[in-house]
């Protein structure tokens, strides 16, 4: 027999790279989330690029997750930041549940401009949090089923998927029926909510859009507007999952 569990997420729609106003923190504390989500490399230095770490930045930036997830009591979904590990460099999600640090994702399917550059992960994830299982896909991960095969295997109730979104010029109807294709099929395939976020265009990255969403095996239940592509926000929304 299924049951239904209603979260609070948090999609925050805005720029790469940049500093966390207070009057956001606040506004994303009163609306008392479950999980917040942040785009693909959002933790990043403006001044070493997508592509470039330190040691010092990057500590900076998981110090920068530890901390919003112990002051807003919710998971943090770390978006994505450049990675070093052995002198290696992936693109990886971190993961802290109010404080404490749950684990971390790297990206398995890159794009192409992190082809080279970028070390591509072994390995699908999962987590646990609030009773449930949730996973975390990074935007060209979403093309292959296998991800969400594993999804479904390892019954995840809600997928996450920061996304870095080239700006292409399509119409309303194209765009609508390609996120269809994806992330209906993605959460049919795989049984599972995904919460899709993008970073709108700045003057650091100023050729994305946000394309930023909400599927359900059936539907689209939310969606940037396309007039809306280009504009900062803090999305809250509530999802009612039936869990097994």
């Amino acid at each position: 027999m299924n049951t239904e569990k209603l979260i609070r997420v948090i999609l925050y729609q805005k720029p790469l790279g940049i500093t966390i106003p207070h009057g956001d923190v606040e506004e994303m504390k009163d609306f008392h989330p479950h999980f917040i989500c942040f785009p693909e490399y959002f933790f990043v230095s403006t001044r070493l690029g997508n592509h470039g770490q330190t040691p010092h930045n990057q500590n900076l930036q998981m110090r920068r997750i530890n901390r919003l997830s112990r002051e807003l009591d919710t998971v943090i979904i770390g978006g994505t930041m450049p990675e070093l590990s052995n002198g290696t460099l992936y693109n990886t999600c971190h993961v802290f549940n109010r404080g404490d640090r749950v684990g971390s994702y790297r990206k398995r399917h890159l794009f192409f401009a992190e082809e080279g550059v970028i070390t591509p992960g072994h390995e699908y994830k999962v987590f646990q949090a609030y009773g449930l299982t949730f996973g975390i896909l990074i935007c060209a991960d979403i093309f292959h089923d296998s991800a969400f095969t594993f999804m479904k295997e390892n019954k995840a109730a809600i997928i996450f998927s920061p996304t870095f979104s080239p700006r292409k010029d399509e119409t309303a109807e194209v765009k609508f029926q390609r996120d269809r294709d994806l992330y209906v099929r993605g959460s049919h395939l795989s049984g599972a909510y995904i919460v899709k976020v993008c970073g709108v265009p700045s003057a650091y990255r100023p050729y994305i859009q946000a394309r930023s969403l909400i599927s359900s095996p059936d539907s689209i239940l939310y969606r940037v507007d396309p007039a809306e592509e280009d504009r900062a926000m803090i999305i809250k929304k509530e999802i009612l999952l039936s869990l097994p």
